[in-house]
């Protein structure tokens, strides 16, 4: 009877060896699976920094260009100015009451 015994634990311990061996792989073809999908959302984020870095690179180019030039001109303000405005604001509602 204890040899019997000794074969079942021993076959018990084989089965549960089996069985943490596939559960590890499966757990270790999820894991690549997952580290090549993060792989390539590096790869597509470090594509989108570069293409970011050379469009920053062509606006800096455009700026210093732009900095030799003078600002445009600012369109003429009208004859009287804010007093005026305010004036005419202020005309705008006594006529109301």
């Amino acid at each position: 009877m204890p040899e019997v015994l000794a074969i079942v634990v021993v076959v018990l311990a084989v089965a549960a060896g089996l069985w943490l061996l596939v559960s590890t792989q499966n757990q270790l073809r999820q894991l690549r699976a997952e580290l090549d999908q993060t792989q390539g959302q590096l790869n597509d984020t470090r594509r989108h920094v570069q293409e970011l870095e050379q469009r920053v690179d062509e606006l800096q180019a455009t700026v210093q260009a732009a900095v030799g030039q003078p600002p445009p001109r600012l369109p003429r303000g009208r004859a009287g100015g804010l007093d005026d405005l305010r004036e005419q604001l202020r005309a705008s509602h006594r006529e109301d009451d």
